[in-house]
């Protein structure tokens, strides 16, 4: 099978695109050949396609001057639809399978795949088809404003970046997608969790377009490391919906515990100064760590957390966590629950509650056969229901779906 696979970034840039590289692989271990479309950028991986990428474009900062040209670009990019095309004149791909397009590369590309008849599915790694406001997160909780397509609210409650304008340019996004009606021209949504699925639902997307295929973690590139670190681990990205600052409060009262944060982001230095606020001694940033010294830190630790506060859809390092044969502790919330159960791979406490999250941590910190039993329970599970060969079979059968349900039959 010829399948086109479309990211908006191409590097490893948070889950979605890890997702991205890592389900590209997979299909190509089994035989299909793939192509790629995505936007330029000098942290990108190299590749063949990408004399066809987009150019590069940021909405960290949007300023005033700027706002004709991302304006544009959100919604109908004349290079993105010129520049697909060319590719798929000579690639002609039996599939399209979307990931994060929104902003950088527009709609238009769906206006071309759909002109050429070309089946497309559309893997939705966070909340942004139904809300501006792609996490659901805001000053401190979740926030669901602008629930069934309600989307002005974000501009006033400014729950997009903090910014009304940031907040006007996505909700003009959405309704201009609503009216021209871009989703009816995806054939199937994949949805990473059950919870995620349901949430769309909630929000109006049609139940019998979503399609739940979990996040998968090809353990074969993993080492289980059942010897117990001297500290536990939390890696990814440091914004406020990671709940990271709870955390560090909590850690006031776990002296005896030591905590390495591996990652970056907005929060990076609010983070630093609460630590630095607090005295603690038992905090330390490692830095943005990934491929083998991200494993390493993993293995040394003696389990991972997952501190967040917001809708988690299905968290990829719990994943690798349990790949390398690690506990994980998670805040009950979103699809986090479908992945750790308590006493088994791991241990959940309630959303916001510190004297919970402290009794979990020294249970598995303190307990070293607990310990190590569960780090094992998390690997056989992770073995058993989410690896590569189910992750394919299903996929497979959703990529089928689409072109069957796309040509009729």
């Amino acid at each position: 099978m010829k399948i086109l696979q479309v990211n908006k970034f191409f590097y490893v840039r948070g889950g979605a695109s890890r997702y991205f590289f890592e389900v590209s692989k997979l299909l190509q271990s089994y035989g299909h050949e793939i192509a790629y479309f995505s936007m330029k950028d000098p942290n990108n991986q190299k590749s063949e396609w990408s004399k066809y990428f987009v150019s590069n474009i940021s909405f960290e900062k949007v300023a005033l001057k700027q706002f004709p040209r991302i304006v544009s670009r959100m919604f109908y990019s004349i290079e993105a639809r010129r520049n697909i095309s060319k590719l798929l004149d000579g690639f002609k791909p039996d599939i399209a399978h979307l990931h994060s397009i929104y902003h950088h590369l527009s709609p238009s590309i769906i206006y071309e795949l759909s002109k050429r008849n070309i089946p497309i599915v559309q893997t939705l790694h966070d909340y942004h088809l139904i809300s501006p406001n792609h996490t659901l997160y805001h000053d401190g909780e979740i926030c669901e404003i602008t629930k069934q397509k309600k989307y002005y609210k974000a501009i006033l409650h400014k729950c997009v970046k903090g910014s009304s304008l940031a907040g006007v340019i996505e909700v003009i996004e959405q309704y201009t997608h609503l009216l021209l009606g871009i989703n009816n021209k995806v054939n199937i949504f994949i949805s990473p969790s059950n919870f995620h699925a349901k949430k769309l639902v909630e929000y109006g997307i049609p139940k019998e377009k979503i399609e739940v295929l979990h996040n998968f973690c090809d353990y074969r590139e993993f080492e289980p490391h059942y010897k117990l670190g001297d500290y536990m681990l939390y890696f990814g990205r440091l914004s406020p919906e990671k709940g990271l600052d709870f955390l560090i409060v909590v850690m006031r009262r776990l002296s005896k515990v030591r905590l390495r944060i591996a990652g970056t982001g907005l929060e990076e230095d609010k983070l630093k100064t609460l630590v630095e606020r607090l005295k603690l001694k038992n905090v330390e940033f490692v830095g943005y760590q990934s491929g083998e010294a991200l494993k390493r830190l993993i293995y040394q630790s003696r389990f991972t957390v997952l501190p967040s506060k917001c809708y988690e859809n299905f968290p990829i390092s719990v994943l690798e966590a349990f790949a390398c044969g690690k506990p994980v502790i998670g805040s009950k919330i979103g699809g986090t629950p479908e992945l750790i159960q308590n006493n088994y791979n791991g241990f959940l406490f309630k959303l916001g509650n510190g004297e919970d999250c402290m009794e979990k941590i020294n249970k598995l910190w303190n307990n070293h056969l607990l310990c190590r039993k569960i780090g094992r329970n998390a690997k056989e599970y992770l073995e058993k229901n989410f690896g590569p060969e189910e992750h394919y079979d299903k996929l497979m059968e959703i990529y089928n779906k689409a072109i069957a349900f796309y040509k009729g039959y």
